[in-house]
């Protein structure tokens, strides 16, 4: 039995007084036994903003966990991130948020969908803003610009 629970939570990171990204869920459960930790079993939305408070990209998923003693989140089923800047939209099952590393990756199939092309990869890295991120072996057809 969790000792907490929440419906339609909303949480906003800031840092020196400017906003980061504001993450919601109609549901948040906290349990504490060994490890502490906080499942969001139907799901969450994470926007992320930029120094202007502009929308920068978007995560969604229909679950998460929240490991707080290891600072690491787990997000899976359907997860998409929307970046807003590069047109980019990128699907997965799953995905980790490393608070320590300040990393996001992910270790399953990936597809990354622009206006140009279709991609594919074996994984995702990326900083924690979504701002920089690479997929892992990716395939599919790549349109280079002919200056480059």
């Amino acid at each position: 039995m969790p000792v907490e629970s929440a419906k339609n939570i909303s949480l906003i990171r800031s840092d020196s007084a400017k906003l980061i990204l504001i993450m919601t869920s109609p549901q948040l459960d906290r349990f504490q036994d060994e490890q502490s930790y906080t499942k969001f079993p139907k799901g969450l939305k994470v926007v992320f903003y930029d120094q202007n408070k502009n929308i920068k990209s978007q995560l969604t998923a229909k679950y998460a966990v929240n490991y707080e003693d290891r600072r690491l989140m787990e997000i899976k089923n359907n997860v998409v991130i929307i970046d807003f800047v590069k047109g980019d939209t990128i699907y997965t099952e799953s995905l980790n948020w490393n608070e320590n590393t300040k990393k996001i990756y992910s270790n399953s199939l990936v597809k990354k969908v622009n206006k140009d092309e279709t991609l594919y990869g074996d994984g995702f890295d990326s900083d924690e803003n979504l701002s920089n991120y690479t997929l892992r072996r990716p395939r599919g057809e790549i349109n280079l610009d002919k200056e480059e």
